[in-house]
């Protein structure tokens, strides 16, 4: 099997489809960075800048607890908590980039890869529009590695969209190897029956400034549409006189594991 590039620049399509109590379905085109946190500091071309601005640029202080504090130590003393730690040789993290010193990301994805590259665990860090953050932690119990077809519950435990309930779990798939990064995470209130299906497909593409530049032109100030469309989606379901939940207090705690 090939080895994962250290840095790809991956053209992606999102989809969100909301089944219940009325079906709105959205499509979109974004791009991601994903990277060996081990190599940050390649993160440089004459478009893209670490820590500083340009038509493209990382900042260390937009991920973990978002302090510019090093990465690498903050997603392993997670991983530690489960013992993980001895068997990630890698881990990189999925997110979008600042595009003109501007970035919101949804969610991004911290995939934790063992010597073969096989996927062992992942973090998914989730931000939402009122400027709070929560990460849940997916892995087997056994820390084998995780397979292309498996499901993982976890239950959801942070208010994300203002017209679904801070109640009810999470199911968790991936696909993390040298060609495509993928997620997909189905919300469901009753175990039964589900609300929500999303999924993340990504194809990695060589990190360099002609992909860059074709994405720049192709997708124009990409971050700025993200927030536009959770907004623009929001009034959709406003209009269909779904009903507006308010905020709950955040839990103190801010991971969620798969299992306990």
């Amino acid at each position: 099997m090939a080895k994962i590039n250290e840095i790809s620049f991956c053209q992606a399509s999102v989809m969100h489809k909301r089944l219940s109590p009325t079906i709105n379905q959205f499509v979109y085109r974004i791009f991601y960075l994903c990277f060996d946190i081990t190599k940050i500091q390649k993160l440089q071309s004459r478009f893209f800048s670490l820590n500083r601005f340009n038509f493209f640029a990382f900042y260390e202080k937009d991920h973990a607890k978002k302090d510019g504090a090093n990465l690498e130590v903050w997603i392993r003393e997670i991983l530690a908590k489960k013992n993980l730690n001895s068997k990630i040789s890698r881990i990189f993290l999925m997110a979008h980039p600042r595009v003109l010193g501007f970035v919101f990301n949804p969610v991004s994805f911290w995939f934790c890869v063992d010597e073969n590259d096989a996927l062992i665990a992942v973090l998914a860090e989730v931000n939402n529009t009122f400027g709070e953050n929560h990460n849940y932690l997916v892995s087997n119990q056994d820390h084998s590695p995780i397979l292309p077809s498996q499901w993982f519950g976890a239950k959801k435990e942070f208010h994300v969209s203002p017209f679904l309930p801070r109640v009810g779990n999470y199911q968790f798939r991936f696909i993390f190897n040298e060609k495509n990064c993928a997620a997909w995470v189905d919300y469901s209130i009753e175990e039964t029956k589900k609300h929500l299906l999303t999924s993340v497909f990504a194809q990695n593409q060589k990190f360099c400034d002609a992909a860059l530049l074709k994405a720049f032109f192709t997708i124009p100030l990409m971050t700025f549409k993200v927030v536009f469309l959770i907004h623009w989606q929001a009034l959709k379901i406003i209009s269909k006189k779904i009903k507006y939940i308010k905020k709950p207090k955040k839990f103190d705690h801010n991971i969620t594991f798969n299992h306990e």
